[in-house]
């Protein structure tokens, strides 16, 4: 099961995985207009009810009836966005670029359900679903990694990690090849000896029946059929110690073999743990330049001119301030951004008094 090589934190941020999807979207400038909420639920719950699919991962998503994390009651939209961006590194890390295409495909689908019902009969006119959520759409494929380019890249590396393992297949084939050899001619060096050996014996025993017929022939020289014996047993034995001599020297050869196939194995077990630690520390020298580079970029101050300082009276929104100033509403977010330290993290939640700055654009 896809669930089960996911810590616990991290399937409760993959299940909520639709849920994260519908508040990125929710919380853009339709937040609060009436009927939407109602409509974006309904088409997400439709969604879930209605989507097939044979990926495993995504049927256990929407079989999972557990509640909502916590977290979703209290997140802003960033924070939602980097939810989302963690679900997609889970996926690929954990599970592989078939179930993150499989899941980039079904949160699109919930994207565009959502989307199109937030949009529908918006003022009786327009696109089944707006620019802006059109371009929310586009911000979550690049959230997801579900963009062609991101595919592609995916695709690629997939690629050049399938080049490698072959080329390690291959070369340890070769390795395996080469150590098959090595063996099969001991074995044939053993074998010749063993023939060599059994020759010999076969000699001495020929010598032996040869000798006994002569020592029978020359039993009436007792003194001279003895002293062939003896010669002869001496003979046997020092044949005797040349075979277990032979035996030995052929045991320390296959034992040294095997200790050099040993320390080979051993010295490239080694150089793969040097190249996978060498390849770890680039990653993280690569990942905390990238994040300097953020945090720098996120220290510098965007806005440095204003047009007016506004102050919020009742029934003020962003929306409605935008339009004053910009002559349209679709500046709010700027007007946020510009104000956060004096709203907060709620973008709809302005309180009359405070005065608010106009960034110029």
């Amino acid at each position: 099961m896809a669930k089960e090589k996911l810590t616990a934190a991290e399937w409760e941020l993959v299940k909520d995985a639709p849920l994260w999807v519908n508040f990125v979207l929710w919380a853009g400038d339709k937040k609060g207009m009436a009927g939407t909420e109602r409509r974006e639920k309904a088409a997400l719950e439709e969604t879930l009810k209605n989507y097939r699919t044979t990926n495993a991962l995504i049927r256990e998503v929407l079989a999972d009836d557990s509640e909502p994390s916590e977290q979703l009651k209290k997140v802003s939209k960033a924070e939602a966005e980097v939810a989302l961006g963690r679900i997609a590194s889970i996926v690929e890390s954990k599970l592989g670029d078939d179930d993150l295409d499989a899941m980039n495909e079904f949160l699109l689908q919930v994207g565009r359900n959502v989307a199109a019902a937030a949009s529908e009969n918006t003022l009786g006119m327009g696109d089944k679903v707006s620019k802006h959520e059109g371009a929310a759409l586009k911000e979550l494929e690049v959230l997801l990694r579900a963009t062609d380019a991101q595919k592609k890249a995916r695709r690629d590396n997939a690629l050049k990690e399938q080049a490698a393992t072959a080329a390690a297949a291959k070369q340890q084939a070769d390795a395996k090849a080469t150590a098959d050899q090595a063996r099969k001619d001991a074995a044939a060096k053993a074998e010749q000896a063993r023939k060599d050996m059994e020759a010999k014996a076969k000699a001495d025993q020929e010598k032996k029946e040869a000798a006994q017929k002569e020592r029978l022939e020359e039993a009436r020289e007792k003194v001279e059929a003895r002293q062939k014996e003896a010669e002869q047993k001496e003979r046997l034995e020092e044949a005797r110690q040349k075979v277990e001599a032979r035996q030995k020297e052929a045991q320390a050869e296959r034992e040294a073999k095997a200790r050099e196939e040993a320390a080979r194995a051993e010295a490239e077990a080694k150089a793969r743990e040097e190249a996978a630690r060498a390849e770890a520390e680039r990653v993280a020298a690569e990942k905390a330049a990238a994040e300097k580079a953020a945090a720098e970029k996120q220290a510098a101050p965007r806005f440095t001119e204003f047009i007016a300082e506004h102050t919020v009276v009742a029934g003020d929104n962003l929306s409605f301030i935008s339009q004053k100033y910009y002559g349209h509403q679709g500046n709010f977010r700027l007007i946020y951004e510009a104000n956060k330290d004096v709203i907060g993290d709620n973008m709809s939640l302005i309180r009359p008094g405070q005065k608010l700055r106009i960034p110029k654009l």
